[in-house]
């Protein structure tokens, strides 16, 4: 008795010096992780193992759908300069960029060549984890310590990055419970499938146990077992419990709602348009927010290559729809039209990328507008777009004024009544919205007509 206990301490001992050497060991573990690096980045094997998820591949695939779809605008009157930054930006590096917000860190390499005497840039993504920030200025860590990167060598991004998490949010983090609790489920599943999922066939008798056991075996080769006639087995199944198939559903709707941002579709059972409008608003906030990340790489990219190229021209970058008509410019446009100038065709394909057919319209109107055909044209549509913005409210169109007043007034003084002299201005001005003046020539006429009457009782008292 007294040896069991001595031999109970002993072990103890040897426990408490087996934990103590741990200890220390974290201790000097401790400084490693410490340093001015991510130091909650996952291991490759680890990243891969989640981005090999069907559902995470899914999602991922869903979520940059809008926004892969969109395209690049470089606004620059240079055309070399606007055709060598669209490429810069072709589809798979955007699609890398989409990658930031699993990763909250991205890094990408410029490397440049000349072509025609322009400076040409060229993005290559590079492993996020050979770089620090060191007070908010990218570094290179590869090799150990840290060196300083050239300003027109290197452009980073981060994912909803916040004082105490400089290197962003990665929702990769998010994702590695998830998928290590489905993935520990599945093979705890399989383990009990292999178990108890293949039929055993069970025999009973009295005489040669083994002799029917292997009999079984050459028969099915499979699971057999033989019992006395009086042995049973029985196996009791749980009743009631989780489900296998709703805790695999919970944990992707979960999965889904971190990568898309709640997914009510997945959730709501039955149609619900409310939910699927909510859900279409979330979606569309993500979008947005992966659509900003894109768009800062373009600016710092437009930066480093106006620095670069030594150039003042003003450029301009980011992603737009591939059928957005530019709605506000288009309003303007519009606006300008109804003022009675005409853009050119040219014009009309380079702003709204689109082919248009100029069609001859006739002129029906009485009166031919010879002073405005004598007059010098206005040509509003070769000017640039902001120097037209800047210079729409201080056009004078007092003389064009004074010639639309001169001929309405022809029109007028040689009409015999006012519904001639209506139709006149209508054929004259076919687009013209003459009811105001209808209005206003219906009541000058009456008031002509009470004028006469009252001045023919002036002239005649007694009647």
């Amino acid at each position: 008795m007294i040896k069991t206990i001595k031999k109970l301490f002993v072990n103890n001992k040897q426990q408490t010096v087996k934990v103590r050497d741990l200890t220390r060991y974290k201790d000097i573990l401790k400084p490693l992780f410490e340093l001015p690096v991510h130091n909650s980045w996952l291991d490759d094997e680890t990243i891969d193992k989640i981005m090999r998820d069907g559902t995470v591949i899914a999602a991922i695939g869903n979520r940059k759908a809008s926004t892969l779809k969109k395209e690049i605008l470089i606004e620059c009157e240079n055309k070399s300069y606007k055709e060598a930054l669209e490429d810069a930006f072709s589809f798979n590096v955007i699609d890398s960029i989409l990658d930031i917000p699993y990763y909250g860190f991205g890094v990408y390499e410029i490397n440049w060549s000349v072509n025609n005497g322009i400076i040409i840039p060229t993005l290559h993504e590079r492993n996020y984890k050979n770089f620090i920030l060191d007070n908010g200025k990218l570094k290179f860590n590869g090799l150990g310590y840290a060196e300083d990167i050239p300003f027109d060598k290197a452009i980073a991004a981060t994912y909803k990055a916040k004082p105490n998490k400089p290197y962003g949010q990665p929702l990769i983090q998010t994702l590695f419970w998830l998928v290590e609790f489905k993935n520990a489920s599945l093979q705890f599943w399989v383990e009990l499938l292999e178990r108890f999922g293949t039929p055993w066939v069970i025999g009973k008798t009295e005489g040669d146990k083994n002799a029917l056991a292997d009999e079984i075996y050459n028969m099915l080769g499979g699971d057999g077992a033989v019992l006395d006639t009086e042995d049973e087995i029985k196996i009791e199944t749980v009743k009631d419990g989780g489900n296998f198939k709703e805790l695999v559903e919970y944990i992707d709707n979960q999965i889904r709602e971190v990568i898309l941002g709640g997914n009510l579709t997945a959730n709501v059972k039955g149609g619900s348009l409310a939910a699927a409008n909510v859900h279409n608003e979330v979606r569309e906030d993500l979008a947005q927010a992966d659509e900003n990340i894109v768009n800062q790489i373009i600016r710092e990219l437009i930066w480093t290559f106006q620095k670069v190229n030594n150039t003042q021209d003003q450029i301009k970058g980011k992603l737009k729809d591939k059928d957005d008509p530019n709605k506000p410019l288009a309003d303007r446009d519009k606006v300008i039209h109804d003022m009675g100038f005409k853009p050119t065709k040219e014009y009309i394909e380079a702003t709204y990328n689109i082919k248009v057919i100029e069609i001859e319209q006739k002129n029906n109107s009485l009166i031919a507008n010879s002073n405005i055909s004598r007059a010098n044209p206005i040509i509003l549509n070769k000017l640039p777009q902001d120097e037209l913005e800047r210079n729409i409210n201080n056009i004078d169109f007092s003389n064009l004024a004074l010639t639309f007043h001169k001929q309405i007034l022809e029109i007028i003084n040689k009409g015999e009544s006012c519904e001639e002299i209506l139709d006149n201005l209508f054929k004259a001005y076919p687009t013209f919205d003459t009811k105001e003046l209808e209005d206003s020539l219906y009541k000058y006429l009456a008031n002509a007509s009470l004028l006469g009457v009252a001045s023919v009782e002036d002239e005649n008292p007694n009647g």
